[in-house]
């Protein structure tokens, strides 16, 4: 949050950042305030004409009526008799009323249209953003606070936008219009009327700078109750096994708790705001009937010109506590709006250099030449002086205890982190060199984590591409052992597999992954715990998925049960962010160190 003092240039900056994305549609915007010129044009001549009409009414006819035609549409009224006019008056109310509401439509539909246009752009940065981010922004940021951003701040600014932009426009123009119609007919009168509009300036200013407060209070509530919310959908199971429903209740309830105070605190502000501006307006209006009154009365002031004053004073009154009103609706906008750009102005650590490379295959080895790393804000170095090749066509394992640092040394190849110091070559190539796509389009992952979409079963093979090949996603199914249950499946490939593929087994969802790794077809593959979360059947399938995979690749693979590393042509073993030992699992058995003693343990475990 910004100090007291920067406060004001804070809101200024962030809200004159917001109008700036309406460039890009400036011809609509240009429309649209033409169309508001005329709705005040048009609301002053509906002021105007009130007076003159009710002499008209009043007295049968006279100059009051001849001076409407006149003025209003440049029609020479004398010698008109009152029948004509009495005809010709209503004619000329319609005509005005049918420009007004052409010229409202016009106005609200195209600052609609705008409006929609800026948060539809702003939600496509924001997540064009969101998908160039590090994995190490997505570990530190909450998924409901993100969120919020595209929900609740994205709603903000579409109000400011859409609503809030429109009626200072429109409302200005229309004061400005009636102020002017105000002055030409006593201006008098309308010092008296307007010597409260200073005043009120007081009591907009300070609502608004309590409603900007306030709005950013709840929507980072509302962010903090999505990601409560997140949680416990994602881990209701754990909450119902462990009997937690209680203690989850308590923290969502104290969560909206907070929420309901915020909102407590700006229904309080909103509500005092209407009555404080109607006041301030009812005071200028009783000083302005006295005046009125006693000059009617001394014969100083037309009848007709004081009823036209008043009908102008009078459709003042709602654009002036609009404006008000808005000022609510701009500070919630401009609150949003400092969170959208937050994230739209989120820099990744992983830069990519002006002149980097692409990178189009492997065609030697991947080496890893003395590799430190740290996350950010972590207390220890996660990876020592790490070293080693791994040569085109190998398969390379990596074992060692939890916490080692094995699934940290992978996430190094396709970018996901830099090296806090050393560096990852891919045919003698920084990668840090290399352009970040073409790296990564070399690269296939499956991990004991799985990541499927609630599309079909296509879809997640060919993920990325609209209209796959059937021919070759029937192939790729049977490779990764998947095509006897897919086409067992209600509908085939089309089938849906619901979110995270929930309507899938846990084998199911791992072939389905190794088939979209064999369908992306990539010289480097890492296999990150492939099996781990598996039963022996399904470890079966998978594995002989899994060989059909690795077949032409060099692969990196990450393992706790080391029955799946026996036919890794090399073998590191990781300890504490090092390599403590190297070899084929013979040569690794043979030396009695830390492998032998894992083996031991986990062959132990499966035997006892």
């Amino acid at each position: 949050m910004e100090q007291k003092d920067g406060h004001k240039p804070a809101f200024l900056k962030t809200y004159f950042r917001l109008l700036a994305a309406v460039r890009p549609y400036a011809i609509q915007l240009v429309a649209a305030i033409l169309c508001m010129l005329v709705l005040a044009t048009t609301t002053g001549i509906y002021a105007y004409l009130v007076g003159p009409v009710l002499e008209f009414l009043a007295t049968g006819g006279g100059q009051g009526a001849e001076e409407i035609l006149v003025l209003a549409v440049g029609f020479d009224a004398q010698g008109m008799d009152s029948d004509a006019l009495l005809l010709l008056l209503p004619v000329l109310i319609l005509i005005v009323a049918a420009i007004k509401g052409l010229s409202y439509f016009g106005q609200f539909y195209l600052m609609g249209r705008v409006g929609q246009k800026v948060v539809a752009d702003l939600r496509m940065r924001m997540f064009a953003k969101l998908t160039a981010q590090s994995p190490a922004f997505f570990d530190q940021a909450a998924t409901g606070q993100i969120i919020s951003r595209f929900t609740n701040d994205v709603y903000a600014v579409e109000q400011a936008v859409t609503y809030a932009v429109a009626a200072y426009l429109r409302d200005s123009m229309q004061v400005i219009v009636l102020t002017v119609l105000a002055f030409i007919l006593d201006w008098r009168l309308a010092l008296i009327a307007f010597v409260v509009m200073p005043v009120a300036i007081v009591p907009i200013v300070h609502f608004g700078r309590r409603l900007k407060s306030v709005s950013v209070d709840s929507q980072v509530s509302l962010g903090a109750i999505a990601d409560r919310l997140h949680e416990a959908i994602k881990g209701m199971r754990i909450v119902q096994v462990f009997c937690a429903e209680a203690h989850e209740q308590v923290r969502f309830r104290d969560e909206n708790a907070e929420y309901l105070r915020i909102m407590l605190r700006s229904f309080a502000v909103r509500a005092a705001q209407s009555p404080v501006m109607e006041v301030l307006g009812a005071g200028g209006l009783a000083a302005t009937i006295w005046y009125a009154g006693s000059r009617v009365a001394a014969g100083s002031l037309d009848p007709a010109s004081f009823i036209s004053f008043f009908a102008a004073v009078m459709m003042l009154y709602n654009p002036l506590k609009s404006l008000g009103r808005i000022g609510g609706v701009t500070a919630a906008g401009v609150a949003g709006a400092e969170r959208v750009f937050e994230l739209i102005d989120q820099t990744s650590p992983l830069r990519e250099s002006p002149d980097a490379v692409r990178l189009e295959g492997l065609d030697r080895e991947i080496v890893f030449e003395d590799v430190f790393f740290r996350y950010p804000g972590g207390a220890r170095e996660v990876l020592r002086g790490v070293s080693f090749t791994a040569r085109k066509g190998e398969v390379v394992a990596l074992v060692g205890p939890s916490g080692a640092g094995k699934s940290t040394l992978v996430n190094l190849i396709p970018r996901f982190h830099d090296p806090s110091s050393g560096s990852v070559c891919i045919d003698g190539r920084d990668i840090r060199s290399l352009k970040i796509g073409s790296l990564r389009a070399q690269i296939g992952m499956v991990t004991q984590e799985i990541v499927l979409f609630n599309e079909s079963v296509a879809a997640n093979i060919a993920y990325g591409e609209p209209n796959p090949d059937r021919g070759r996603l029937r192939a790729v199914a049977e490779r990764a052992h998947a095509l006897g249950f897919i086409e067992s499946s209600p509908h085939g490939f089309d089938t849906l597999i619901g979110e995270g593929g929930i309507r899938l087994s846990g084998g199911q969802r791992q072939r389905i992954a190794i088939a979209r790794a064999l369908w992306k077809n990539a010289p480097i593959l890492i296999l990150d715990e492939a099996t781990s979360a598996l039963d022996t059947e399904s470890e079966r399938d998978v594995q002989q998925a899994l060989m059909r995979l690795m077949e032409d690749r060099t692969t990196l693979v990450i393992a706790h049960r080391l029955s799946t590393v026996f036919r890794a042509d090399r073998i590191f073993v990781i300890d504490e962010g090092r390599i403590v030992e190297s070899g084929n699992h013979a040569q690794l058995i043979a030396q009695a160190g830390l492998y032998r003693r894992l083996y031991e343990m986990q062959f132990s475990q499966e035997n006892g």
